[in-house]
């Protein structure tokens, strides 16, 4: 989804940005959006109002309130999905298989996702 997603808003994302950090995703402001995002999920309070004050005079106002919006949401969706097990059809597993192993996802576990986020 996020590659068709940004397909049609007239640009093609480089999801390898979401596991190499160094890399540019393509997606204007998405070094500030990276940083806002990890901020927020690292719980990182002073470091998140000095990159939400930079992204509101950057982006504007709602455009920082979507990015927060989304980056909470999203890593509350996801906590929940593989909590309850949720299956995956076939036609998205086989994407996803795609996805996931061009981008480099499958060496990420959540043991240390635990020790880096707490």
């Amino acid at each position: 989804m996020l590659r068709v997603s940004s397909q049609s808003e007239g640009f093609d994302a480089n999801l390898k940005a979401i596991t190499e950090e160094d890399v540019d995703a393509g997606v204007p402001f998405s070094s500030l959006l990276r940083q806002l995002t990890e901020a927020t999920i690292e719980m990182r309070w002073g470091d998140l109002a000095t990159f939400r004050q930079e992204a509101i005079e950057t982006i504007g106002r709602q455009s920082t309130v979507d990015a927060l919006a989304v980056a909470s949401g999203f890593n509350g969706i996801v906590r929940v999905a593989d909590a309850t097990g949720i299956p995956i059809d076939s036609y998205e597993d086989d994407v996803g298989k795609k996805l996931r192993s061009s981008i480099g996802i499958d060496d990420f576990h959540y043991s240390s996702k635990s020790s880096r986020y707490g």
